[in-house]
């Protein structure tokens, strides 16, 4: 097993099969990941997430969104408002709520 320094990333991998890399050190900001990546769990050990009922544009999107939050954590200035199309809203809510995000 790898040492966690060394995990610097972990694999996301949505519906369709699309593998997006995303730092661990934010993806142990979401409550659902930070369980699975530091539960006993497959995941832990292969530091990947495979995520059947995420499409590859919602998963995108979250790991967009991700980034731009912990990009404004420690902002002092008026955070921009991050866009989400009315078309994009109720499948990025289900994954939301499921990531606990």
């Amino acid at each position: 097993m790898e040492d966690d320094s060394e995990q610097t990333y972990v694999k996301l991998v949505s519906a369709e099969g699309t593998e997006i890399f995303l730092e661990k050190r934010i993806a142990l900001q979401v409550d659902t990941m930070r369980a699975m990546l530091e539960g006993n769990f497959r995941e832990s050990e292969e530091s990947v997430i495979r995520f059947p009922d995420i499409s590859d544009s919602a998963l995108e999107k979250v790991v967009r969104y991700l980034h731009y939050k912990d990009q404004h954590a420690n902002s002092t200035a008026r955070i921009p408002e991050f866009p989400i199309e009315p078309e994009e809203a109720l499948e990025l809510l289900v994954a939301a709520s499921f990531l606990n995000c």
